[in-house]
């Protein structure tokens, strides 16, 4: 039943907004009048008499509001109510009942309606009530669109992190939920330095965009192989990079290390071979303690390895001759000979060198694969 003589015709929705409101009820006297007033405003009428066809037009039309009645034929307006928070948390929901039961009224807010009306009512209180619903569902659709903006945002500054660190890396540190901080802690750590050797000479030959396309295709070729045997770029340094392979996240770091190196070497080979270019690398590798955490200053850090276990491949790379891979005794010592060798790679022993930075000799063992004594490519 509903109370015609009160239904004031000043009372308007927000603006000239025009909705698609799904009415749910098996009284067909009810839903004539609140269609008529409806369609009057403007409004998109849909009609559903029972609770399974209330489901299937929500499905179909999605609309903004729904006015339903609890009790209905084949399931309930709460079932219904349910079953469309299930998939729609935004759409205005009025619940309507001739059962006084703030019992009810509870369930039905607990399930997500946005409000409880009891019939019989006044087409005024309808139409205020539909205001007020229709106000939360446009903060609703707002939210999600900040939220949509943000989450825009966050991915986009996400994927520039990733460009400037190990994807790894970046994302434990945005795991964490206070800002990184100065320091490291002690780890066992493969470092490895490779280098383009003799690329200063090189580049004097070409113009500076095309010392950069060489760069980049060179290096897009030779740290590809760093993440997939466990292991993370550092940084890029000129025509060289530095890659770590922690024992935390890699128990078999000093074996990846060495297996990534002679994939690089591979590679450029094949490269050089496709291109009819001269360009070779040197490459040295060591494990051992070093310091692995955030270096610098406040305002700006590098999450790197520090230590003299650091320094000592990078004396390794500079010391070996073009196309050579070098890894110190701590490294060979840590290797899974019989992978590496399965995999045609063979090590021989250089002997004890000094090297710059350092007064007692390093055990030095030259790398090479497929066959190449000299370890050239």
């Amino acid at each position: 039943m509903i109370d015609l003589p009160q239904f004031p015709s000043n009372v308007q929705l927000d603006g000239d907004e025009s909705l698609r409101i799904l009415l749910v009820d098996d009284e067909p006297s009810t839903l004539q009048l609140v269609r008529k007033v409806l369609q009057a405003d403007g409004h998109e009428i849909f009609e559903a008499i029972d609770g399974q066809q209330a489901i299937e037009v929500f499905d179909a039309i999605r609309p903004d509001l729904v006015l339903l009645d609890i009790v209905i034929p084949k399931m309930d307006g709460l079932a219904v109510l349910e079953k469309i928070r299930e998939t729609d948390k935004v759409a205005g929901v009025i619940m309507v009942s001739a059962l006084s039961s703030e019992q009810l009224a509870v369930r039905s807010m607990l399930a997500g309606a946005d409000d409880y009306v009891s019939k019989p009512f006044k087409l005024r209180k309808i139409r205020l009530n539909i205001r007020r619903v229709m106000d939360k569902v446009r903060l609703r659709r707002h939210n999600i669109e900040l939220q949509q903006k943000v989450d825009e945002a966050n991915d986009k500054l996400r994927d520039i992190f990733k460009l400037y660190m190990a994807p790894s890396v970046a994302e434990e540190l945005l795991k964490e939920p206070s800002l990184p901080q100065l320091g490291g802690e002690r780890k066992l750590v493969t470092v490895m330095f490779m280098d383009i050797c003799d690329f200063t000479p090189l580049a004097h030959q070409l113009q500076p965009d095309e010392v950069l396309n060489l760069l980049n295709e060179y290096l897009a070729l030779v740290t590809t192989p760093v993440p997939e045997n466990g292991g993370f770029l550092d940084k890029i340094m000129g025509d060289g990079f530095m890659a770590l392979f922690p024992e935390d996240r890699n128990p078999n770091h000093a074996t990846d290390a060495v297996r990534c190196a002679t994939i690089m070497y591979r590679q450029v080979a094949e490269y050089n071979q496709q291109n009819n270019s001269p360009v070779n690398i040197s490459i040295g590798i060591n494990t051992g303690i070093a310091v692995v955490g955030n270096i610098g200053t406040e305002e700006m850090m590098n999450y790197t390895a520090i230590g003299d276990e650091v320094n000592l491949a990078k004396r390794l790379q500079e010391s070996g001759e073009d196309g050579q891979i070098l890894i110190s005794g701590s490294t060979r010592d840590l290797l899974d000979a019989d992978t590496l060798y399965g995999e045609s790679i063979d090590i021989n022993m250089l002997g004890p060198r000094v090297v710059k930075g350092r007064a007692t000799p390093v055990d030095v063992y030259h790398v090479y694969s497929n066959g190449r004594s000299n370890g050239r490519l």
